[in-house]
């Protein structure tokens, strides 16, 4: 007969036993549960795909803080958590404005802003923006634009996929002397940037000076090599253009398109979140939000000039008006005729413009 010691030593034993067998089939299930939840976060880990973005325009300017930093951080607050974006302004990789697209196809970025202006020659379509007195609002242009390759009538880049485009505000006059009437621009030497300006100012009797990059546009003016720029409302602060230029003609002289696309590799890619997301954000949503956000931007830096004593805006009389429509409408003729299919550019950017309230 056992005693009562034996009793409680073989019970006891018993239970540390069960006890035992209970931490290990704790220990083994809580094993198992982090080899879960570590695969689980190498597969999130995976899934996060990063974005190379590049821009030759400066960080603090109006187009790289008002219009693509937002666009990025909604692209990637949308995706899930599958997107990481990574904006390198300022030309860090990459100054040369002719160069930002051919880093985007050779895969050295993955998306970039780029003026399809500074490649001659290959996207001349997409200059249906530059001509003059066709839109009345910069979110009309960029619709318009994007309504023109929705179409099929702009072409897309080999190797990218076009996630976005919208256009610059609209260029007007900026001059050291005020030009409130025709008379007064004659001779003028005035800066313009590619063929459909260079018409537009020669057809008023400017005389066109070429070949000068924006950041030597002050320097040109204070050293009397200009007498006046063609520039939208919000390049001029960028540029310094207002310390010397303040006399501002209103007057169309259209818009120049920037475009958003994205290495076509890269963009398939990407986990399915961060595409839908890249997508959502961009294409009409894109043009509009870009749009608005520079018409609200011109409102604002016009007061801003206007309040200050030495600037003026001047407008052409109503005979004057006349006639700079007229020259105008040869500039848009001219560019249609240049190559056939135009027609139909022009009449789906209008189209577009059009369908903006």
């Amino acid at each position: 007969m056992q005693s009562t010691n034996s009793r409680n030593f073989s019970g006891s034993q018993e239970r540390k036993s069960v006890i035992s067998r209970r931490k290990v089939t704790s220990l083994f299930a809580g094993a198992v549960c982090v080899l879960a939840m570590t695969a689980g976060q190498g597969r999130a880990a995976d899934e996060v795909a990063t974005l190379r973005v590049a821009s030759f325009m400066p960080p603090q300017g109006f187009l790289s803080s008002v219009i693509v930093e937002p666009y990025l951080k909604m692209i990637e607050e949308d995706s899930q958590g599958t997107l990481k974006v990574d904006f390198f302004p300022g030309g860090t990789l990459g100054r040369s404005p002719t160069q930002q697209l051919s880093l985007v196809q050779e895969g050295s970025v993955d998306m970039a802003v780029v003026l399809p202006a500074y490649t001659p020659g290959a996207f001349e379509a997409y200059n249906v923006t530059q001509l003059p007195g066709v839109a009345a609002t910069t979110k009309q242009s960029s619709v318009g634009a994007w309504h023109a390759y929705e179409a099929g009538l702009l072409p897309e880049p080999d190797g990218v996929q076009v996630i976005g485009l919208v256009t610059t505000a609209s260029n007007l006059l900026h001059t050291k002397t005020p030009v409130g009437d025709l008379a007064a621009l004659k001779g003028l030497k005035i800066r313009a940037a590619g063929s459909i300006q260079v018409n537009a100012v020669e057809k008023l009797g400017g005389a066109v000076i070429g070949n000068i990059a924006g950041p030597e546009i002050a320097e040109g003016l204070s050293r009397n090599l200009l007498d006046g720029t063609l520039m939208d409302w919000i390049g001029i602060k960028e540029f310094r253009v207002d310390r010397t230029a303040k006399n501002h003609t209103e007057a169309n002289f259209g818009r120049l398109l920037i475009m958003l696309p994205i290495n076509k590799a890269k963009f398939d890619s990407l986990p399915e979140p961060a595409k839908a997301s890249i997508l959502k954000h961009g294409g009409l949503a894109f043009a509009e939000f870009g749009g608005q956000a520079f018409d609200d931007a011109v409102d604002e830096f016009r007061s801003d000039y206007m309040s200050k004593s030495d600037n003026k805006t001047l407008t052409f009389s109503d005979a004057d008006k006349a006639v700079v429509d007229a020259a105008f409408e040869e500039v848009v003729t001219e560019w249609v005729a240049e190559e056939d299919g135009r027609d139909k550019v022009l009449e789906a950017f209008r189209e577009g413009a059009a369908s903006v309230q």
